[in-house]
């Protein structure tokens, strides 16, 4: 088995950041490195770690930039595998998962980009939800259409750090706290299958996501996530990938438009307007934003 690397990105959430660094270098004789790359405001989160966890394996790395697609290329830069396994702060992976997933893409020389199951830790669901990612069988992603399903989920997976440096990296306009708030790992997916590369979902290593939102902060989190998808779908778009419109357009009728419709059809309060407001918002600001020539990532100072 390849040497692999596994990457946090972090903000103000210590003890989340605990628990998931805990799990993550279960088993201690495992031959992996974990970087943390920290944007935290303050310093607990690198007390925490550095008093609970006198681990030659943890790579601690304080970050002035902002935004996980910044968080995610530092940590690119540092890790020394070819496999680089990615997952939240408010996450718990089971033990051994950060080689397990690395023999996910060891297994599949043509697979850029691997997605595990993302399942919800304990939460009352009267009163919120937690965002997930399950598939019930595997499933090997040859185009960008292929992706009118769905796509997995960030908290979940492991890329091939050749390919995606060759792609010019994570786009630093997406992702939590950039831009576009969301779809740093979409984004990256998408560029992976427009050059060539398979994408790969499988039914297995899930962990475990304690990120719970009130109904009230899903609406916003809601409108975040739509904006950043239309704006990622209206890239390939920009750039002249005809196929990408089919796509967007599917996206769009079959998440955000038709679920409204069939609530009317049913005599139902129709819900889900952030995902239209929020895909239309997004797709002309993607399409008003300049691309790097070759890359499709956004200019950062377009």
């Amino acid at each position: 088995m390849a040497f692999v690397s596994a990457i946090v990105c972090t903000r103000d959430r210590p003890q989340d950041l605990a628990r998931a660094v805990q799990a993550l270098l279960d088993p201690p004789t495992a031959d992996i490195e974990l970087i943390v790359i920290d944007q935290s405001d303050g310093p607990e989160a690198e007390r925490i770690l550095r008093e609970r966890f006198p681990d030659p394996r943890l790579v601690y790395q304080r970050s002035t930039s902002r935004g996980k697609g910044a968080a995610l290329n530092q940590g690119l830069r540092a890790a020394r595998g070819e496999f680089v396994v990615c997952t939240d702060d408010d996450c718990e992976a089971p033990p051994d998962w950060i080689v397990g997933m690395g023999r996910v893409l060891e297994a599949a020389p043509a697979a850029a980009i691997a997605f595990c199951n993302v399942v919800a830790g304990p939460y009352d669901p009267s009163q919120g939800y937690i965002p997930v990612f399950v598939r019930a069988r595997k499933r090997v992603l040859t185009s960008i259409w292929d992706v009118r399903e769905g796509l997995g989920l960030g908290a979940g997976m492991v890329v091939r750090r050749s390919v995606v440096l060759a792609l010019g990296a994570f786009d630093e306009m997406l992702g939590p706290g950039s831009r576009f708030g969301s779809g740093d790992d979409w984004d990256i997916s998408l560029r992976a299958l427009i050059a060539g590369h398979q994408v790969l979902e499988i039914a297995r290593l899930p962990v475990v996501h304690y990120g719970f939102r009130t109904f009230a902060q899903g609406r916003g989190h809601a409108m975040r996530d739509w904006i950043a998808i239309g704006a990622l779908c209206a890239k390939p778009v920009h750039a002249g990938y005809v196929g990408a419109l089919v796509l967007s357009v599917r996206l769009f009728w079959l998440h955000a438009l038709w679920p409204p419709i069939l609530d009317v059809l049913k005599l139902r309060r129709p819900s889900g307007a952030a995902r239209i407001t929020g895909f239309a918002k997004g797709f002309a600001r993607g399409l008003a934003t300049k691309l790097e020539p070759g890359t499709l990532r956004f200019r950062s100072n377009a």
